[in-house]
């Protein structure tokens, strides 16, 4: 959602549904229009790999080839946006907003409170 990708792009006018900003461009302004909205994915998807997926680290203490787990973790992750691009429509605003109260808040909800508990039960 943070990249603006659908289904979490909401189409606020009717020239968005052209492609909005990037329909007075051709050739290469377009594409480098492209070209920086996925740069800014695989910058995001290397943030998360670093910070929630132990970056560099490879499973069980595999350490030795730290570049290739943190390669292999950037991949995976932006293959894993880009699906979802294409796989699924673009939500409407209600749809959306009925997807983030029904799931997505409680489902952080749900993991803050499994943090706190995993912290006092460790501590």
């Amino acid at each position: 959602a943070e990249l603006q990708r659908p289904p979490f792009d909401m189409p606020v006018a009717d020239s968005e549904i052209i492609f909005g900003a990037y329909t007075e461009y051709t050739g290469l302004r377009f594409a480098l229009f492209l070209l920086a909205e996925y740069a800014g994915i695989v910058v995001l998807c290397a943030l998360t790999a670093v910070l929630f997926l132990g970056g560099w680290h490879g499973p069980f203490g595999a350490d030795g080839l730290g570049w290739l787990w943190m390669l292999l973790k950037t991949v995976v992750l932006a293959f894993g946006v880009i699906w979802l691009r294409v796989s699924y429509p673009r939500l409407r605003e209600d749809q959306l907003q009925k997807l983030a109260w029904t799931c997505l808040i409680p489902l952080a909800l749900a993991q803050i409170a499994l943090t706190g508990v995993i912290k006092v039960v460790i501590s």
